[in-house]
């Protein structure tokens, strides 16, 4: 009986301390400062403009908000953002990631 008391008791520290952590994993599942440079992405030595500097950009002559991007490699990378507009209309851009 004292084996299944401590066994039982084991799990429910454990638990205890794991909920916290997987709790705070979640989030929102796209951050500009999570993404992989990419430099780093092996594009054939071109210089590719850093997302945040693409954003930014956009944010000044647009206004809005990022809602998701990816880079598409190719000879000619382009990065492909979702951008919300201040009046709630979503478009999407190709801008050319390349200098």
């Amino acid at each position: 009986m004292w084996a299944k008391t401590l066994l039982l008791s084991a799990i429910v520290a454990t638990s205890a301390v794991a909920a916290p952590v997987s709790a705070h994993q979640r989030g929102p599942a796209f951050q500009v400062q999570n993404l992989i440079p990419a430099q780093d992405r092996g594009n054939r030595g071109q210089d590719i403009r850093p997302l945040r500097e693409v954003v930014d950009s956009l944010r000044g002559r647009y206004g809005g908000e990022l809602i998701s991007a990816r880079l598409e490699d190719g000879a000619r990378p382009v990065y492909v953002l979702r951008w919300r507009m201040p009046d709630g209309e979503v478009r999407d851009f190709r801008v050319d990631a390349v200098r």
